[in-house]
């Protein structure tokens, strides 16, 4: 009676011994779940890695310094252009217009356009009237205004005024090759 009784409850379903096998699907389930866990894990990996790049690259852009840094208060000035040189003048002698007058010795060069013709043949023309301008234009002055602080100033009027001299305003840079004032 007990094994009778044992071979009904295993027997349950009514049908044999073939059903008490555990049933497995065909195919490969398990082989396709651990090809999307190694995808997913690669993908993790180049997502990750994207990721910490462009936060370095980020980070390094905004920290970065150019190797040479302009001064914020320096404006930019281009290369000076190249001129050909009327240094014929010579040397002019003057006193100051001051109390107790100073001694000025001064020798110009006078820029103009390289390859102008024109230019050398007038101002060889004119150089005893310029000579003369630049003598009573230094002679007008006091020693003070001669300083190198206003060098700029004193090459731009001079221009000025040689350019007024002249039928073309020719003259586009003023050099002192020397400007010596001496107190006396």
């Amino acid at each position: 009676m007990g094994d009778s009784f044992d071979d009904q409850s295993m027997n349950i379903e009514g049908e044999g011994a073939s059903s008490s096998a555990p049933v497995r699907a065909k195919g490969g389930g398990a082989g396709i779940l651990r090809l999307l866990m190694w995808i997913g894990i690669a993908l993790g990996a180049v997502i990750f890695v994207v990721t910490v790049v462009i936060v370095t690259v980020n980070i390094i852009n905004k920290q970065g310094k150019p190797m040479t840094q302009v001064a914020l208060g320096e404006t930019y000035q281009r290369a000076s252009p190249e001129y050909e040189y009327f240094t014929t003048l010579g040397e002019i002698r003057t006193r100051t217009i001051d109390t107790e007058p100073s001694s000025v010795v001064v020798k110009i060069n006078l820029g103009f356009e390289k390859g102008d013709k024109d230019t050398p043949t007038m101002l060889t023309a004119r150089i005893h009237q310029m000579r003369d301008r630049l003598r009573n234009y230094f002679s007008s002055k006091t020693a003070d205004y001669l300083a190198p602080t206003n060098e700029t100033r004193l090459k731009e009027e001079i221009r000025e005024d040689l350019n007024n001299m002249l039928s073309k305003p020719a003259i586009k840079e003023v050099l002192f090759e020397k400007l010596d004032v001496i107190k006396m």
